[in-house]
């Protein structure tokens, strides 16, 4: 059971959450500032209390399908395994109210002196009503073991471009997730797109088949706005389907119409195994 993923069978229905905040010129150092902190914080008080502290009050994890995190956190023991992770690369709404971070993690379980498991982590971020980062999602792979990051690359070029004079909003994100999980065409994603995968570190190729979906039937999802209405993230699975969570980003006025939101990362996962423990 290693990981930012666990398998706890609960289940629970996310809807939109439209986001909205002050913008400020540090929102992005704030945002990877967050994410070191929380890092930190699980390395001194242990990783369940450092997740309590950092999801927001609607944060979702997967266990293996989308669920309440606090629920999944406040469930778990306080054990002595040690979660490492390190942000590699970040990116920030022109609103400032929501982002996303992704790196490396490796777990060390208790009475070990070496790491036994290894990936790479999705986390996406909103700000709170006082100003702070809270964690909305997360998620993550298992690949082999890579050395942690010496810096913090910042993605994206948001709020550089002019707004598309059509209109690129709610109905065109849903109509773009209505993609199954693992369904990956040139077409639908940006020009640094990343592909997240079990078994293999984050990589570019922007095309995949669509993951086994297993036998569930009950897929809940759950999309995110920024009040910029220039990056969004969207969510779903279930606790014995494939299941998604990907990093959108709007077109600027450059673009041909039509063209709709980009996808710029894509983790999504095959069904587990019936019984498997993760």
């Amino acid at each position: 059971m290693v990981a930012r993923r666990y398998s706890f069978k609960a289940v629970a229905v996310f809807g939109l959450v439209l986001l909205a905040g002050p913008i400020r010129a540090d929102d992005y150092s704030d945002l990877v500032s967050a994410e070191q902190t929380f890092a930190a914080d699980a390395s001194l008080r242990g990783t369940r209390t450092a997740f309590l502290a950092a999801l927001a009050d609607d944060g979702v994890v997967f266990a293996p399908g989308p669920t309440s995190g606090k629920a999944v956190w406040t469930a778990r023991p306080d054990d002595k395994d040690r979660l490492e992770w390190a942000p590699a690369m970040a990116e920030v709404a022109a609103s400032g109210d929501l982002g996303y971070t992704s790196g490396p993690w490796r777990f060390i379980a208790k009475g070990d002196v070496k790491p036994t498991a290894f990936g790479h982590y999705l986390t996406v971020w909103k700000k709170q009503p006082d100003g702070h980062w809270k964690v909305l999602v997360d998620q993550g792979i298992r690949h082999g073991q890579v050395s942690f990051p010496d810096k913090v690359v910042r993605r994206g070029a948001l709020g550089t471009g002019m707004a598309p004079t059509w209109p690129v909003g709610i109905s065109e994100l849903r109509e773009a997730d209505r993609a199954p999980a693992g369904q990956i065409t040139a077409a639908m994603v940006s020009d640094d797109f990343l592909r997240l995968r079990e078994g293999r570190s984050p990589e570019s190729v922007a095309s995949s088949d669509v993951l086994p979906g297993g036998p569930g039937t009950r897929l809940d999802s759950g999309l995110a706005i920024s009040s910029a209405g220039d990056l969004a993230a969207t969510w779903g699975g279930g606790s014995d389907s494939s299941n998604w969570l990907r990093i959108w980003r709007r077109p600027v006025a450059g673009d041909p119409p039509g063209l709709g939101w980009r996808l710029a990362v894509d983790l999504s996962q095959a069904a587990p195994p019936p019984d498997e423990t993760r």
